[in-house]
């Protein structure tokens, strides 16, 4: 014969059912003491400087506005190539964002330093992003 589930072991299943959801979304972000991936993603809406570290070997992530809704262009990245590989450029959002897509290669510090340009002639390059970056072992 079946009997009915009693009221508390319902809330518990109700309760397990809300609980595994956010526990598995913690487990993708491992820290990086704890086996996680090492690859660093950043968000640089907002402050000009950002500042990180990762080992070589990983993928540095940098997310961004596109300043063309400002009136600007990208006008070029510089960066250490000794150090970093820059893998790709990427818009997304429907083009309001770009998102970079760098390796690490050796040790060594250095920063990406992301400029951009009016429009206009003879304008010149202004620093939009600066990422300093620290590669370890």
């Amino acid at each position: 014969m079946r009997h009915a589930p009693r009221p508390a072991l319902r809330l518990a299943a109700l309760l397990l059912c809300l609980a595994l959801p956010p526990a598995f979304a913690a487990c993708s972000h491992i820290p990086r003491m704890l086996g996680g991936s090492a690859n660093v993603e950043l968000q640089l809406d907002g402050e000009q400087q950002h500042q990180t570290d990762l080992p070589v070997g990983k993928t540095l992530t940098l997310d961004m506005r596109d300043p063309g809704a400002s009136g600007y262009l990208f006008a070029g990245t510089s960066f250490n190539p000794d150090l970093l590989r820059l893998d790709s450029i990427i818009p997304f959002e429907e083009g309001t964002h770009v998102r970079y897509v760098f390796t690490t290669l050796a040790e060594g510090q250095c920063d990406i330093i992301i400029k951009i340009n009016r429009k206009e002639p003879g304008y010149r390059p202004d620093i939009f992003k600066m990422i300093s970056v620290t590669i370890t072992k």
